[in-house]
């Protein structure tokens, strides 16, 4: 009997969000004849753990996984209870980025990941070896594969645009070209990346996220739909982290202007945010007299009830990798309304299943107007991304690509 490879996979947490809605889709093309998985999360907890699949083996890290899931409010807590306080002589790098960056607000966000990477050069290494490791969670997660896991092969993935936010080429350029594979989730993604890194352009492939329709479909005729039936009028959906990339704010603006030409649907958010985020939001909605119109639900495992029932998704990112929100919306065969993010275009087939507008609260008023007000309008888009998707609603994902794990 052939002895399987050993897989480890490096995570942050399966919380509901984008990265582990896509992670749950790739664990279902693993064939796990082939392959033994450990996934190491910094933080074994959220709502998708249930459903990994049975043949993965589920670790927490040892020490250090706080530094993962770092905020404003906890960072200084928690950086000195898992580095400080076991490492006395990390008091001096951090408090001399501190002050460079209270002195640098430009540099701000390069310091900070240099901070950052400082500190997690500390924690302990991963034991064992492996044929394959898999940076799936993004950036941080390269980060401690490069320094602490011993791999014959080491693969990083992108679910984001490097753009945006800015990053700092001479601290990801030298992690990228030690990598074997630097995975992206879409073409319009990895074609910034080699524009930017052409000395590594080789080692960039795109392995899209690949949903199982049918688990999806299955998933939506179950569970809790909105918590007020007895609404009668129009709803809009977002799927997502609330944070400032995801444009919520300008969704309470979009919501305000709207009102003022007599529209009030109500906006629905399914996701979760740190209090800060959170706080700001819930103002900024009071602010503008729509906290009635704009309603956050909080995470949860099952959204899809919620998106089968609404009558728009809506994607108000300032800026994202490929949300897989959207796509599992083409699956439901939604009305979609998108921001101008990198990959747009390419996940609505060029404007054709779903409208496209600038990102701006004025732009996305405008899109839901016309969408809710013109049924006919929304219909066509709906029918197109139902002709489109249909014919793959019974169809399993494929399987990974033969020359991306071992």
């Amino acid at each position: 009997m052939t002895q399987k490879k050993r897989i480890l996979i490096l995570g942050i947490t399966m919380d509901p969000a984008g990265t582990e809605q896509s992670f749950l889709s790739f664990s279902g093309r693993i064939d796990y004849s082939r392959y033994d998985v450990t996934l190491l999360l910094a933080r074994k907890s959220g709502l998708f753990l249930s459903r990994l699949p049975a043949e993965i083996r589920v670790e927490e890290m040892a020490e250090g996984g706080e530094l993962f899931t770092l905020n404003r409010k906890t960072a200084p807590s928690a950086i000195f209870r898992s580095v400080l306080l076991r490492h006395p002589g990390k008091w001096f790098s951090a408090l001399w980025y501190a002050v460079r960056m209270a002195f640098s607000p430009r540099r701000r966000p390069f310091l900070a990941m240099r901070l950052w990477r400082s500190l997690e050069k500390v924690l302990p290494d991963r034991s064992g070896s492996f044929d394959a490791a898999l940076a799936f969670w993004g950036d941080k997660t390269m980060f401690y594969m490069l320094d602490h896991v011993q791999a014959d092969r080491k693969i990083a993935w992108l679910h984001f645009d490097y753009e945006h936010p800015p990053r700092e080429d001479a601290l990801y350029g030298p992690a990228f070209a030690a990598c074997d594979r630097v995975v992206t989730i879409s073409e319009a993604i990895a074609d910034s990346l080699r524009s930017r890194f052409p000395e590594i352009r080789e080692r960039i492939c795109v392995l899209e996220n690949r949903i199982d329709p049918r688990q999806i479909w299955d998933l939506a005729m179950s569970g809790e739909s909105f918590p007020d039936p007895s609404f009668r009028g129009k709803r809009i959906l977002t799927i997502g982290r609330i944070a400032p990339q995801k444009g919520l704010d300008l969704a309470a603006e979009a919501l305000a202007l709207l009102r003022r030409k007599g529209l009030e649907p109500r906006w629905y958010v399914i996701g979760d945010g740190t209090e800060e985020d959170l706080t700001k939001l819930r103002a900024r909605a009071l602010d503008l007299g729509v906290a009635d119109l704009l309603i956050l639900l909080g995470p949860s495992a099952n959204p899809y009830p919620c998106l089968r029932d609404c009558d728009l998704y809506v994607q108000p990112s300032r800026h994202e990798g490929k949300p897989i929100a959207v796509e599992e919306a083409k699956i439901l065969y939604k009305t979609i309304l998108v921001t101008d993010y990198l990959s747009a275009a390419e996940q609505t087939g060029q404007g054709t299943l779903g409208m496209i507008v600038e990102c701006s609260a004025e732009a996305l008023a405008d899109g839901i107007r016309s969408l809710l007000s013109d049924p006919s309008l929304s219909a066509r888009y709906a029918d197109r991304v139902a002709e489109t998707m249909h014919p793959l609603r019974f169809l399993p994902p494929p399987p990974l690509p033969e020359d991306l794990l071992p």
